[in-house]
């Protein structure tokens, strides 16, 4: 308690941060997909499909509160964001999974521009196909702006599994429709039109093409490419290109999309559609020669904007080999959970090598990884200017694409996960780890177990478990850090808006006019202490929000602020 009373007295200046604030649910729903299918079971963020676009700028602080209303657990990961570990959201390495009535808000800094979604990352693999997706965009800042455009338009592909939430229809959509639920997108002629497409797809790797008018990309994966003119891109699972088309073709053109097994069916189509024109919209079935034999975007190709070099000698080279046995999915010859993680260090530059010995034209593996960009070899780049991703789509064994090199750099020390996107091969074994070694925030908490180990402080944890939360219930409150050490936790009935820097101390979350001290834990030979709770049955109480704090005392780094948790009386 007099930890509490000494930091609560300590007076400092506020850092000013730029915030911006976004709440979020996460509920089942109903969607309209277009005529015919207007009542679609589906499980949503913000009650749309695709979820809201959240869109802030370079230097902004994101904080993403989402609340789950879904009826089981889940959680939520930026996919292809450099996020620190605590906020990557994915079970048991950053944090439990989200309760059914509660929150987690999630705080996102040192955001990378460009193009980017978040989806659950949860047990309930379901969650992403049943509609649990949204966008997320990241304007870069005004000293290095984008190339220009008048028009700016999202496009989203998935595909739709009525076995999955209910329903009829079994097939693909476009920015959550069907061919026949588009509303054309309008434009001038002689305008520049910028699409950021992104592929949200659970089990589908599709290729996009917009009929009578090349495309230059300009993105891939967020990153900014030198400008590559192209008819049709291949994009996997999970895979995000911006391009631009200058609109000097009046018409009415369909923007197509197959399998990249088949060209020459058009699986869903968006309209583009010339101010003026006043033709009928393509057929559905339509298959545009861009699609169909235009010349299709290879990674080869690419060239990052910026420097970004290769190393001649990296410090670490893996092999990523994938391969299927027995119905597992497997990288290395290990399925999910039994790995063997790669070990890399702070600092170094790793390198893998990906291969396939899987030949069907079906197994197409789009390998992501968290936490880090990577820089692609053998492309138009070179040694300079490798193109830098955070999906690589791996082609059929014997096919071209079958096999590349990366490199990375080890600048955010953790646990990361390695894996298949496929929704299928990955929650069959496709799935591998990174493992920092070392201590990068010296809290003798090694960095491979250290759920933020780039804070020096006790981490806060809550229950999974909805009864933990129900007035008159028993729970536990979960603090992982330094092995043998005590923590103190504390509860405030309010969060600081702007978190209140204490020098080596760390940060202050928790109002410390509203706050309590609620006990001590002495953390066990593995870091890990537990601290029960119970709460009153009083229903007066039912919605109450309340934030907890710990304060670590170390006997070889001394007084550490921890993490902040919120928890909600149901």
């Amino acid at each position: 308690m007099r930890v509490w009373i000494t930091l609560s007295l300590l007076t400092t200046s506020l850092v000013a941060q730029s915030i911006v604030s976004v709440d979020l649910t996460a509920a089942p729903g109903v969607v309209d997909l277009g005529p015919g299918y207007t009542s679609e079971p589906a499980q949503l963020y913000g009650g749309t499909l695709p979820g809201p676009v959240i869109r802030v700028t370079v230097g902004d602080t994101l904080r993403l509160r989402l609340a789950n209303q879904l009826g089981v657990t889940t959680l939520l990961h930026a996919h292809g964001q450099p996020v620190r570990l605590g906020m990557d959201g994915i079970q048991n390495i950053s944090r439990p999974e989200i309760a059914n009535g509660q929150e987690f808000t999630y705080e996102f800094d040192n955001l990378a521009a460009g193009t980017y979604w978040y989806h659950p990352h949860s047990d309930q693999h379901h969650q992403l196909n049943s509609g649990l997706h949204g966008v997320l965009i990241v304007d870069p800042p005004s000293t290095a702006p984008d190339p220009a455009s008048d028009v700016e338009e999202i496009i989203v592909l998935d595909d739709w599994d009525p076995t999955i939430t209910g329903g009829t229809y079994y097939g693909h959509l476009l920015n959550g429709k069907t061919s026949d639920g588009q509303t054309a997108l309008s434009i001038n002629n002689g305008q520049t039109l910028r699409l950021r497409f992104i592929n949200v797809a659970a089990r589908t790797n599709y290729i996009i093409a917009l009929d009578g008018h090349p495309m230059t990309v300009t993105h891939k994966d967020g990153q900014r490419m030198q400008p590559t003119v192209t008819d049709a891109i291949p994009i996997g699972i999970g895979e995000r290109y911006d391009v631009l088309v200058n609109c000097n073709n009046p018409g009415v053109w369909s923007l197509a999309v197959s399998t990249i097994q088949n060209r020459n069916a058009n699986l869903v189509r968006g309209v583009l559609r010339y101010a003026g024109e006043t033709a009928p919209d393509p057929a559905p079935s339509t298959v545009p020669s861009n699609l169909s034999s235009g010349a299709l975007m290879s990674y080869a190709q690419l060239a990052s904007y910026y420097p970004s070099p290769i190393s001649a000698t990296p410090d670490r080279t893996y092999p990523i080999a994938l391969s299927v046995a027995s119905g597992s999915w497997m990288i290395n010859s290990e399925s999910w959970p039994i790995i063997t993680p790669a070990q890399v260090t702070y600092g170094e530059t790793i390198q893998f090598n990906l291969s396939t010995s899987t030949p069907s034209p079906n197994h197409i593996h789009p390998m992501h990884m968290h936490g880090h960009f990577m820089r692609l070899m053998g492309t138009a780049g070179g040694t300079t200017h490798a193109p830098q991703m955070d999906t690589i789509l791996i082609m059929p064994s014997g096919q071209p694409g079958d096999a590349w090199s990366a490199q990375w750099v080890a600048d955010n020390p953790g646990a990361w996960l390695y894996h298949c996107h496929e929704m299928m091969h990955m929650s069959l074994g496709m799935m591998t780890l990174v493992n920092y070694t070392g201590d990068f925030d010296n809290d003798n908490v090694p960095d491979a177990s250290d759920k933020e180990p780039t804070i020096p402080g006790p981490v806060v944890l809550v229950s999974s478990q909805e009864s933990a939360f129900q007035n008159g219930n028993a729970g536990v409150i979960d603090i992982e850090w330094e092995a043998n050490q005590l923590c103190d936790c504390f509860m405030s009935w309010s969060e600081l808006i702007t978190p209140l820097p204490l020098g080596t101390y760390g940060d202050l979350r928790i109002d410390p006019n509203l706050g309590v001290y609620l006990g001590s834990v002495q953390c066990d030979a593995s870091g890990d202490g537990q601290l029960p709770y119970l709460l009153p049955a009083d229903i007066g109480l039912v919605g109450l929000r309340l934030y907890l704090q710990a304060v670590g005392s170390s006997t070889t780094i001394g007084l550490r602020l921890g993490t902040h948790q919120s928890f909600i009386i149901r």
